[in-house]
């Protein structure tokens, strides 16, 4: 069976300690391609051959930039770019803190956008390479609560859709990866206010929460991008339950936008009465 590692030698991947990114470092290095993991802890990886933390505060975009030139002098332009790393905020929006308005697009978008810039022309010279951009099915269903991940996560998708237009039928090739869910640290890990038990929002986090920690392992996510790097062709990339990723797309196309409202609302657990609201 073929493997990654004849067709890609390096990958660069960020946000790699946890969740869907450390699934896909794990699965890229099986497949014999050397993975360079590049996050705020790197110490958090695990020790795995061909595996290698590199230490960046994807916030900090000048540090970023000067990485990215950095990386090339040291390792060359990896063949596979994958823009994983993000993190949710959860508030009601007229709370919602001010920082993470900057937060939650400066990491999920404004650099995975200023990674595209650097790489993707020097993919393009030497006819080789990919970028997988993580983004989520909370662009066409978006998770109440959740604004600016929605409104980072759907400028991502916006990006990729741009660069698959401008590099059509040439390298690099452009993955708009869309997750549902999955059980990871996601909501662990968001950043939200302390809940009072028996409210509306509090219930809506844990019908979310309860949800997640049910859903299907990285592992088939990481399954899910490996036969999309197989294939190395442009496009998106759905990754979830039948509902979310087979129906869910189907869905969005063919239902009223009321109707997906309501849906939503419903799905969410928010009170009946206000569905058609």
């Amino acid at each position: 069976m073929k493997k990654l590692g004849d067709t890609y030698q390096t990958a660069l991947v960020t946000g790699g300690t946890s969740g869907l990114g450390l699934a896909f470092c794990k699965m890229l290095v099986e497949e014999g391609v050397e993975t360079f993991s590049a996050s705020r802890q790197p110490s958090k990886l695990p020790s795995l051959s061909g595996l290698h933390g590199l230490k960046i505060d994807l916030s900090d975009l000048p540090a970023l930039s000067s990485f990215a030139n950095q990386f090339i002098e040291d390792h060359g332009v990896p063949d596979l770019l994958i823009n994983n790393a993000g993190y949710g905020a959860f508030f009601e929006w007229g709370d919602f803190p001010e920082e993470e308005i900057a937060g939650q697009i400066g990491v999920m978008l404004q650099a995975p956008a200023l990674l595209c810039r650097i790489f993707a022309p020097q993919m393009e010279k030497r006819g080789k390479g990919g970028i997988i951009n993580v983004s989520s099915l909370a662009v066409q269903y978006p998770l109440p609560y959740f604004s600016m991940y929605n409104a980072a996560k759907a400028g991502l998708s916006a990006l990729s859709a741009s660069l698959i237009i401008e590099y059509h039928r040439q390298a690099p090739f452009v993955i708009d990866f869309r997750p549902g869910d999955f059980c990871t640290s996601f909501n662990e890990a968001s950043k939200r206010d302390s809940l009072e038990s028996g409210d509306a929002v509090s219930t809506i986090w844990k019908t979310m929460d309860r949800r997640l920690s049910q859903a299907k392992s990285p592992v088939q996510a990481a399954r899910k991008l490996r036969a999309a790097l197989i294939r190395g062709k442009s496009g998106i990339v759905y990754a979830g339950d039948f509902l979310q990723a087979g129906l869910g797309p189907a869905f969005h196309r063919l239902l009223p936008h009321r109707c997906l409202v309501s849906f939503l609302r419903y799905y969410h657990g928010f009170k009946p009465s206000t569905w058609f609201k």
